[in-house]
């Protein structure tokens, strides 16, 4: 069963996001809250799967409060809620933590595979906002500017190991949101290869998770948005 505490200030948001999410046999809302410290205290207490939070609440806003949430439930991944103004936000927010970010003028309809994307280790982002992740960043020659990644994150030029094909096939999978299950069918491995290829790239780049890895290798053009994962040769 999956967990989910949401928290957000429009009542009406609150009301769609538990209808739909109701509809799903494997999920279970165990939160109901209106701002960051609902967000928080689920988080302290109750440790749910996924927290979706407003990018700007009434008593916080996501950048602030996701680090302390990732520090105090390390194993729940976050999803906010952005209006059209706070896109420019999207980069900052995956660098604070978060894994998800959808517009809410795009409505729900994504809101359940963004959840299944972040639950395993992927990350989930609008399609009107994704270009503005990598327009955040420095340009590819300054790929490994310390501004690029949170300051206590260990990176140097070298640590980038090329990528193999499959590898390559495994984060595109994790671009487009697939679940690790999905991902291996697609490209003809089974899990346990899939997560060892994971567990490589990490101990090879220093990186904490498939967020970090997924960014690097934008940035660094190893993998490029738009491109299918599953048309590439193994």
């Amino acid at each position: 069963m999956i967990t989910i505490a949401i928290a957000s200030k429009h009542q009406d948001d609150r009301a769609a996001i538990t209808a739909l999410l109701k509809e799903q046999e494997d999920f279970r809302v165990i939160s109901i809250g209106s701002d960051g410290y609902d967000a928080l205290k689920s988080a302290t207490t109750q440790r749910p799967d996924i927290i979706i939070m407003d990018f700007r609440m009434k008593d916080t806003d996501s950048l602030a409060i996701a680090p302390i949430i990732r520090r105090e439930s390390p194993s729940t991944a976050l999803i906010v809620l952005c209006s059209h103004d706070e896109q420019n936000t999207v980069a900052k927010s995956l660098k604070a933590g978060i894994s998800g970010c959808l517009l809410r003028q795009d409505g729900f309809n994504n809101l359940v595979p963004s959840i299944r994307s972040v639950l395993y280790g992927g990350w989930y982002i609008s399609k009107s906002a994704r270009d503005l992740v990598l327009n955040y960043f420095p340009p590819p020659t300054d790929v490994f500017s310390a501004e690029a990644f949170p300051a206590d994150m260990d990176i140097s030029p070298p640590s980038l190991p090329s990528f193999s094909p499959t590898e390559t096939g495994i984060f595109y999978g994790i671009i487009h949101g697939h679940t690790d299950r999905e991902i291996a069918k697609n490209l003809n491995i089974n899990i346990g290869s899939l997560r060892n290829c994971v567990s490589r790239i990490k101990k090879e780049t220093g990186l904490r998770n498939r967020v970090q890895i997924t960014i690097y290798a934008l940035l660094a053009g190893i993998l490029h948005i738009g491109n299918d994962y599953r048309h590439i040769n193994n």
